[in-house]
């Protein structure tokens, strides 16, 4: 696998409009990234139901992370209260 596969597939999972397009035309969006024969051919492959369900996993563990205040904040609210 190449790294510009590599690239292309942490897009899908990362951006919604890459992947809408992608879902639409397969072929068309993977050949457009400049992508190996043999790498086109895996990628209109690809579980369609499991890309989105790891996309939606990943944005929701990224969301989670964003909620997660730093350690030192945490500090700072414990002892000052929010202040």
């Amino acid at each position: 696998m190449s790294p510009a596969f590599e690239s292309f597939l942490a897009r899908l999972y990362v951006d919604a409009n890459a992947r809408a397009r992608f879902l639409a035309d397969p072929g068309g969006e993977a050949a457009a990234e400049g992508l190996a024969d043999n790498e086109i051919a895996a990628a209109t492959r690809i579980d369609r139901v499991g890309l989105e369900l790891a996309a939606a996993g990943f944005a929701h563990k990224r969301r989670r992370q964003r909620r997660r205040r730093h350690p030192v904040v945490r500090l700072w609210l414990a002892v000052w209260g929010g202040r």
